[in-house]
């Protein structure tokens, strides 16, 4: 090993043991006082798991949610019609996130994406429809999707029917839910005699499998990407307690909540120390590869 390879690894060591120091979390510090959220209608399940979780190491925290279309509750928002302060948006889609960043709403810093789903056709469980492809909507009497004007699902659902060269058949089939729960429900409804098919998220249709089935799982390929995120607003009355869980929603422990109820995380970014090392490793390998090859005689 000559002298110039041995710095640099000795370099990248030393990098990479600062990318592990700068990971290695500090004593955990605790924070008190209620923290409330308004969240996507498709997180009703789930983000009272992860709160639980993090009351764990917080048990003075309170939290108070409020689900909905994230349209409407960015609207809210942005109107100042919310009765208490809300310290957290947790939003499907960038449109709602993007509307409270452009008026000065949230605070510098604090944007994140946190999940990815994607979207699902659904049928009452006891349907004898057959759905194979987007097209086979066109079949069914009324189908159900959130309101595009405020419910991103809905969104989704028009950007999805576009791309597969329904967009202008199916309108006058389409019924429009406040949210995408209330889309679930029209189609779940044991009243329900006419909604034939919807339009949901994954995740919301693997809440209900005792009352709707998957009838067709559409290519991601056809729609936008379905990103979660999430801010701390400037409105906040416990700035601490909301930063602080606003990190808890993308890190490592709150992960596997959100995985079991089928949306994907985004990984945790890579730290700068660890980021240098695995540049200085990936260079150093990079240049003995290439070192081999010019000393590798030519063969014919």
């Amino acid at each position: 090993m000559n002298k110039r390879y041995k710095l640099a690894l000795a370099t990248a060591s030393i990098a990479l043991g600062f990318g592990i120091i700068q990971a290695k979390p500090a004593q955990a510090a605790t924070f008190s006082g209620p923290i409330n959220i308004y969240a996507a209608a498709s997180l009703t399940d789930t983000l009272p798991q992860v709160e639980a979780l993090y009351r764990q190491s917080n048990p003075d925290v309170t939290f108070t949610n409020t689900f909905g279309a994230s349209g409407t509750l960015a609207n809210q928002i942005l109107a100042g019609t919310n009765p208490n302060p809300v310290d957290i948006f947790f939003s499907v889609s960038q449109a709602p996130l993007d509307t409270l960043e452009n008026a000065g709403k949230l605070i510098e810093g604090t944007r994140q994406n946190v999940l990815k789903n994607t979207l699902a056709i659904i049928t009452p469980i006891n349907s004898t429809i057959s759905i194979s492809n987007v097209q086979d909507l066109l079949k069914v009497r009324q189908v159900a999707i959130g309101d595009p004007s405020v419910v991103p699902a809905g969104v989704f659902a028009q950007e999805l029917f576009t791309n597969s060269g329904i967009s202008g058949l199916i309108q006058p089939q389409l019924v429009f839910g406040s949210n995408v729960r209330d889309v679930l429900d029209k189609v779940s409804s044991a009243t329900n005699d006419s909604i034939d098919a919807g339009v949901v998220y994954t995740t919301d249709a693997l809440t209900a499998l005792d009352k709707v089935k998957i009838a067709y799982t559409p290519p991601i390929n056809l729609y936008s990407p379905i990103f979660y995120g999430s801010a701390v607003l400037r409105q906040t009355q416990n700035l601490d307690a909301a930063r602080d869980f606003n990190s808890f929603l993308s890190s490592s422990q709150a992960s596997p909540v959100f995985q079991s109820s089928g949306f994907s995380t985004i990984p945790e970014p890579m730290t700068t120390g660890g980021s240098i090392a695995v540049g200085i490793v990936g260079l150093m390998m990079k240049r003995k590869v290439k070192a081999k090859a010019k000393a590798k005689p030519a063969v014919d």
